[in-house]
C-alpha cells in the first residue's frame, strides 16, 4: 500500500528519499533496540535541551508495560549511545507540522517534546498505554 505524501509536488521527491532515509533508521534502530533488548516495541524520548537532540526516556514492550525509565538528568550509558543517536536522527527527520503522525514513523505525545517511536516488530502498533497520549 502507498501511502499519500502532502507535500507540494515540487518538494515530492526530497520528501520521498527522507521517508526512505526514515526507514532505513528505523530498520537500524530495530536492530539495535533487538540487540539490546528485544522485548523493545516502543521507544519513548524526550527532547534535550540541545535542539534536535532527543534523550532516551522510556521503553515499552508490546504489551504496553513498561521495561526501563531512564533518568533524564543522567546519561543511560555507553551501550544505549547508538540506540539514542538513531532516535534524534529520526526526530529531526520527522517534519510533524507538515506530515501526519506516523508518516516518518514517529508520533507526538501530549506533551510537545515528546515523541514515541513503535518499533516495525511490534505488529500492534503503538503500546496500548501510550496511545491514550497522542494528540
Amino acid at each position: 500500500m502507498r501511502t499519500v505524501d502532502p507535500c507540494p509536488l515540487a518538494d515530492r521527491q526530497v520528501c520521498l528519499a527522507t521517508r526512505d532515509l526514515a526507514r532505513a533508521v528505523l530498520r537500524r534502530l530495530c536492530v539495535t533496540a533487538a540487540g539490546i533488548e528485544p522485548r523493545i516495541k516502543t521507544i519513548i524520548a524526550t527532547q534535550t535541551d540541545t535542539p534536535g537532540e532527543y534523550a532516551l526516556w522510556r521503553l515499552h514492550g508490546d504489551d504496553g508495560r513498561l521495561l526501563l525509565q531512564f533518568d533524564l538528568l543522567k546519561e543511560p550509558g555507553v551501550a544505549w549511545g547508538n540506540l539514542t543517536g538513531d532516535v534524534s536522527l529520526l526526530g529531526r527527520l520527522a517534519n510533524l507540522r507538515t506530515h501526519r503522525p506516523g508518516y516518518f514513523y514517529v508520533h507526538p505525545l501530549s506533551d510537545p517534546r515528546d515523541i514515541a517511536i513503535p518499533l516495525p516488530s511490534n505488529p500492534r502498533g503503538l503500546a496500548p498505554r501510550t496511545i491514550g497520549l497522542l494528540r
